[in-house]
């Protein structure tokens, strides 16, 4: 009998989001038949949450992530002792999962090094600007050293095209999945009314609202501003932020200044924050260039109406049908369509059962996991 094939799934986590769910459930949903899944994660305070899912979603877990954010000496020792992991496992395949496209050089010269050729990576956050000369000259190099770049949208490959040039290496799209069925069960609606009660929001009050993390360039001062805008026609509707970050004071202090006292719950991280997403009429994902984020699948699994402030003909949310494509960094735009859903019941709930239906039918994480298998074998040719 043929033994398994090793697979090394790898990040460079800084927190607990969207990019390490989709690798627990990418780890989870890989047909062992096929492929026995080793992973490294960091070492990290903040990353502790991540690394216990990893140990009940892998075969094995290893903390090591060498990447510059850690700290140099750090990264010098992590990237020996990929080196090591990688000699001793002599792994068939490798997948790297970064939050930008700066952060794995180091491990992809320690894995080369290591005799690793099956190298794929996928970077969950595109430039959303010109990148200096410098930059794209190291990237080029990198990615000549790795075998498929991986996208996770179409407006994720658009824009790394844009703003980095073609790699030279494959380019396929792969685009986010979530597990739909965590999704079916619908909560009793005392867990919702407890849950509205504990924040103070009136009973039948619109609640608008995002789950994001609150970091510069994720437009959540956008949302801020639209609700600002949003308030006079609904004065009774709440602002529901779920998430932390380091803009979580000022953005608080925007709400205040914008007289919203009262009017925006800010709850921070939620390990699960699916009671919450499901408590809010309107979601918002106001990061002005994005992809398809697990938080928006999950939203739209929960059949929420959606807005973003990006998409196209590709992407989950179709403007119109399964939600609303607001202007990106445009308060008014994101406040119009907001007011279009709580004033139009019937039009909320249209778009409410597109969001679930398009989920359920293209961004499930098992199709995820097929398709990246069959990269994995590729890539080992």
């Amino acid at each position: 009998m043929t033994a398994n094939k090793k697979l090394l799934l790898m990040t460079n986590s800084v927190a607990m989001g969207g990019m390490e769910e989709h690798v627990r459930l990418l780890a989870k949903e890989i047909d062992r038949s096929r492929f026995t899944v080793h992973t490294a994660v960091p070492d990290w305070p903040a990353t502790e949450e991540f690394h216990r899912s990893m140990v009940t979603a892998s075969d094995s877990v290893t903390l090591l992530a060498p990447d510059r954010r850690y700290g140099l000496v750090r990264q010098l020792r992590d990237a020996f002792g990929l080196w090591g992991l990688a000699r001793r496992e002599r792994f068939d395949a490798v997948h790297l999962h970064s939050t930008t496209y700066r952060g794995f050089s180091v491990a992809i010269l320690a894995l080369r090094s290591a005799g690793v050729r099956g190298i794929v990576m996928t970077e969950h956050l595109a430039p959303e600007a010109p990148v200096s000369a410098k930059s794209r000259r190291i990237r080029g190099l990198t990615t000549r050293l790795i075998r498929t770049l991986v996208c996770v949208s179409e407006n994720n490959r658009q824009s790394r095209e844009r703003y980095l040039g073609v790699a030279p290496c494959t380019t396929v799209v792969v685009d986010n999945g979530i597990d739909v069925d965590k999704f079916e069960p619908q909560p009793e609606p005392d867990e919702l009314d407890a849950l509205r009660s504990d924040l103070g929001i009136a009973p039948g009050a619109p609640v608008v609202g995002t789950a994001i993390r609150l970091e510069p360039d994720k437009g959540v001062d956008d949302l801020v501003d639209a609700f600002a805008l949003l308030r006079p026609d609904h004065p009774d509707a709440v602002l529901l932020v779920v998430g932390d970050g380091s803009l979580r004071a000022d953005l608080e202090h925007r709400a205040s200044t914008a007289g919203l006292d009262g009017a925006v719950r800010f709850v921070g991280f939620q390990t699960d924050p699916s009671l919450h997403i499901r408590l809010m009429d309107v979601f918002v994902l106001p990061v002005p260039f994005g992809s398809a984020s697990i938080g928006l699948l999950e939203a739209m699994a929960m059949q929420r109406a959606c807005i973003i402030t990006f998409g196209g003909d590709l992407e989950a949310v179709q403007h119109g049908d399964s939600g609303f494509c607001a202007r990106p960094n445009d308060p008014t735009s994101i406040a119009e369509f907001a007011g279009r859903l709580l004033d139009d019941d019937a039009l909320r709930a249209s778009i409410e059962r597109a969001a679930g239906d398009r989920v359920r039918a293209h961004y499930s994480a098992d199709r995820v996991a097929r398709q990246l298998m069959d990269i994995y074998d590729e890539v080992q040719r």
